[in-house]
């Protein structure tokens, strides 16, 4: 028997909504059938309180700036483009959560939700990875259903982000909306846009410091999943083995900086010899979807990927370094803004839990420990809650100066060759047939 059955239709309605998730809700609706009835005949309601509870008015402008972009084979686009801009810089975008449920709004939420949950699949990539016992491992891998697979070998669970709060749930939506307005407007070509784009995201007071910084862990994060891309599709890619801290492994595990941090650029350059993931990074999320559809599609859509990492030299690409060059710019401005925003402690303070735990942990001078706590996902979270507990027998999560010098120093313990030949040496360690061959 159904135990919802007893319930009147406003109840199950608020069970729902009050789950804040739509992951949970699917699962309710899929054990019940009652509330799969409700859920259809209340759809539209139940999407629009769950929306209004993760986005601010400025995140449903952000959404529909996304939503309504028009498309760049459409006649006149850098006109209407940029009109479209200055809509979305004065918040004159219609907000359909504002606003009585009339038919167009109906299909508004739609959009929005399909956004979210697009997004939602990313994130919830991006925290599995960012919460690994070792990230170098699960960084290799690429999300399928509810797990996190490496060449049809499945590694780990996915992460769920019904665990979030929703403060965690909005910083995360809105560093990675913003990250993927800004790839559609780089495809204007148009200094107004980027001006434009500029004064909303960087000045007054709607992105602070570690609102600049989430949008480049978005940034660091799509670039390693082009990474993962080249990594399955190679033969000869080795996952890493999660070894203790003080134990010698043998044969020798990876060396720094691969122990600590994926560098995408490094994998592609070693087994394809391109060298552009943050030109693809910054192209966002739709394209990435597509790599991810060939790269899931078995052999063949292997093969086509690696065939096009192999032939993708710039001079092949056309547009996309040139809209990849200005949005590379607007990076640089955020990561300028970032170390020189002249902030004082107290404004530190009031950031997320974990950013206020870790901000002045950071070292100017060494720029790999800044990737690695972005690849941590280091900004988003209220707390440590996710991460893995300490142990004296395992790396720390987030490394200190004196942490990175003294895994630096291991390379030469590891491997004698790392002296003469680092490049040749830390790609061997990445390399299958190398570890088979050690093993005997």
């Amino acid at each position: 028997m159904d135990p919802f059955n007893k319930l009147p239709a406003e109840l199950r309605v608020k069970i729902m909504v009050s789950t804040c998730c739509p992951h949970t809700i699917l699962q309710l609706i899929q054990a019940s059938p009652v509330m799969l009835e409700q859920y259809t005949a209340s759809k539209c309601y139940i999407a629009r309180k769950l929306l209004a509870s993760e986005f601010d008015d400025g995140m449903v402008q952000d959404a529909m700036a996304i939503i309504l972009f028009p498309p760049q084979s459409t006649s006149h686009f850098k006109t209407l483009a940029r009109a479209h801009c200055r809509s979305w810089a004065t918040q004159k975008l219609v907000n359909p959560l504002r606003q009585p449920l009339q038919s167009q709004d109906h299909d508004f939420i739609e959009q929005i939700s399909k956004l979210r949950n697009g997004l939602m699949f990313f994130i919830e990539d991006y925290l599995t990875k960012a919460t690994a016992a070792f990230p170098p491992r699960e960084y290799l891998c690429l999300s399928s259903g509810t797990q996190l697979i490496f060449k049809g070998q499945a590694v780990s669970h996915r992460f769920n982000a019904a665990n979030l709060t929703i403060p965690e749930r909005k910083r995360l939506l809105r560093a990675f909306m913003r990250y993927h307005l800004h790839s559609l407007i780089s495809r204007i070509e148009d200094d107004e846009a980027e001006i434009l784009f500029s004064k909303k995201a960087l000045c007054g007071q709607e992105l602070q410091p570690w609102d600049k910084e989430a949008i480049l862990c978005v940034h660091t994060y799509l670039r390693s999943l082009y990474g993962a891309m080249v990594a399955q599709c190679s033969s000869d890619t080795w996952l890493p083995e999660v070894v203790s801290k003080s134990t010698s492994p043998h044969p020798p595990g990876l060396l720094y900086p691969d122990s600590l941090y994926v560098d995408p650029d490094f994998y592609a350059l070693s087994l394809t010899h391109f060298r552009g993931t943050s030109g693809l990074a910054i192209l966002g999320f739709d394209l990435a979807a597509v790599f991810l559809r060939s790269a899931a599609a078995g052999k063949s859509g292997q093969d086509h990927l690696r065939k096009w990492f192999a032939e993708a030299y710039p001079e092949n690409l056309g547009n996309t370094y040139l809209h990849g060059w200005r949005s590379r710019r607007y990076l640089d401005c955020l990561d300028h803004n970032y170390s020189d925003f002249g902030a004082k402690e107290e404004d530190h303070q009031k950031g997320p839990g974990m950013y206020q735990i870790l901000h002045s942990r950071l070292i100017s001078t060494i720029d790999v420990q800044r990737k690695i706590y972005q690849q941590r996902a280091w900004v988003f979270f209220d707390n440590a809650r996710f991460y893995p507990l300490p142990s004296p027998d395992a790396r720390p999560h987030f490394p200190t100066e004196d942490d990175i010098l003294n895994e630096q120093f291991g390379n030469s313990i590891q491997d004698e060759d790392w002296f003469t030949h680092p490049f040749e040496t830390r790609v061997r360690h990445l390399s299958q047939k190398w570890h088979d061959k050690q093993r005997g």
